[in-house]
């Protein structure tokens, strides 16, 4: 909880309602969960290549090329497979039409002519860019691209790299750090932090562990953040029973009910806006496949947020944020569904990319294209609202300082009313800020000025701590920020 007095917001930093700590009070209200609106595949399998495309990270904006680049994995060539790991380079201007191309970085059947990359390893061996950022506050533009990597030799492990164009990698020496196969890597550049997340082992099954990093080079020893727990396995056995009654989803191959179980295959950590969310993608074992090395199943992707990234609530009581799609539409993510690294903001928009898989183990008659890179979006803050009936609600949050000179709004308040008054540290009424004076919000919109009728501003910050109160009716609000 934030203690009451101690919250500072910093100019343009939007204040969400993904939990009740930093509200002093609030009636008649109710919080929903919101989840994203599926847009299909964006990038699918080259049958030339082959392989299944996967990402672990999310589309890059650089800012010197004027468009956007991602990196696929699991696409390495069957021919190189034991000597290199190889990546997908791809370019776009809108981030929904994305081509390939032609980088000359890796000879794949005599010939340079395709978009292969790769981090070098030294011994001959290559990595994958399983995610990577674009930090424009590096003065040297060499290392501009930062990336994140796995390896299985020596040991399993995460190592990183630095390019100057997303393209020609070069390999970061500095000591591996142990992990699983699914480590995650994200960029918080207003505290200028690197993330990342490791897979480890935990109390049941897959767990991750988060190390970070001020300048790239030097990491904290990671520490465990992020497992399944009893209420996971409890309500696993129940949505694994439910699935296989469904026959409009797609069915595992392999089902031993005693094997009945979930864990977190990946888990994504990054900064939005006032908190840090985490993208879990949960894995529902269904029984344990023919080789006995590994389980069948399928994945949800839930949403959980965090102040410091160690201690995280699961948000929309566990509910799915990224669920399946159902058969016969042509979806890819029936199946698995490896969840986002982290919102990409796009105007009014929050664009989430992630993977989309129609199987795990190989059913009867099985498609060669199996997987692609699928998008999903939703308003900007769009992840909780708080919203009123028709007799109306209010909030009021703890005494804040700030900066800035504007109040703004992001709600959905067309088909009723918004009003906010500003109360003093001792919750009584602000002179000229009061709720007489406030002029209603009636409309639906990411960015809406609050006013009074005699203040289109809000008062000087040496005023010392407000509170602000937020009166709804018929209306829904997303989040807070000043400018």
């Amino acid at each position: 909880m934030t203690e009451r007095g101690s919250l500072h917001i910093p100019t343009g930093q939007r204040q969400l309602f993904l939990d009740d700590d930093d509200l002093f009070h609030q009636e008649n209200l109710h919080r929903k969960f919101h989840t994203p609106q599926k847009r299909g595949a964006v990038i699918r399998r080259e049958p030339a290549i082959g392989g299944t495309p996967e990402i672990r990270g999310a589309p890059i904006w650089d800012p010197e090329a004027r468009r956007w680049k991602i990196w696929t994995i699991a696409i390495t060539p069957e021919e190189l497979h034991g000597i290199a790991g190889m990546s997908g380079y791809h370019e776009s201007r809108d981030g929904l039409h994305w081509y390939q191309p032609i980088v000359r970085q890796a000879e794949f059947n005599g010939r340079l002519e395709n978009n292969f990359v790769y981090i070098p390893m030294g011994d001959g061996n290559t990595a994958e860019i399983l995610g990577a950022v674009y930090d424009k506050g590096d003065p040297d533009p060499e290392r501009r691209f930062k990336a994140l990597s796995f390896t299985m030799a020596p040991e399993l492990a995460v190592l990183f790299a630095t390019s100057p164009d997303g393209i020609v990698w070069k390999r970061v020496d500095i000591p591996l750090i142990g992990s699983g196969d699914e480590p995650n890597f994200s960029f918080d550049e207003g505290n200028r932090r690197f993330i990342a997340t490791v897979k480890v082992p935990g109390p049941f099954g897959r767990s991750h562990a988060l190390t970070l990093s001020g300048d790239f080079e030097n990491w904290s020893e990671p520490q465990l953040v992020f497992h399944a727990d009893e209420q996971d396995q409890e309500e696993a056995r129940k949505i694994i029973a439910a699935r296989l009654e469904d026959a409009s989803l797609q069915q595992p191959v392999f089902n031993h009910p005693e094997e009945h179980a979930v864990d977190v295959y990946n888990f994504a950590v990054s900064r939005y806006e006032s908190r840090y969310i985490g993208f879990a993608s949960m894995f529902y074992h269904t029984g344990r496949a023919w080789n006995d090395r590994n389980h069948d199943g399928f994945h949800h992707v839930q949403l959980a947020s965090s102040r410091d990234m160690y201690s995280w609530r699961r948000l929309g009581n566990r509910a799915p944020f990224i669920g399946p799609s159902p058969l016969g539409a042509g979806a890819y993510d029936t199946m698995q569904i490896l969840g986002p690294s982290y919102p990409v903001v796009r105007g009014d928009q929050l664009w989430f990319y992630y993977s989309g898989l129609r199987h795990r183990w190989h059913p009867p008659k099985v498609s060669s294209d199996r997987a692609a890179i699928c998008l999903a979006t939703l308003r900007r803050d769009g992840f909780i609202s708080l919203a009123a009936g028709a007799d109306g609600g209010a909030l009021t949050t703890v005494p804040f300082g700030w900066e800035g000179e504007r109040l703004y709004l992001n709600a959905d308040a067309a088909g009723g009313e918004i009003t906010c008054e500003l109360l003093d540290a001792a919750g009584e009424p602000l002179a000229g800020f009061e709720i007489e004076n406030a002029v209603p919000i009636s409309d639906d919109g990411v960015r809406l000025a609050v006013r009074w009728r005699a203040q289109e501003r809000m008062p000087a910050a040496s005023t010392g701590p407000v509170q602000l109160r937020v009166r709804l009716r018929a209306a829904r609000l997303y989040s807070y920020w000043f400018e």
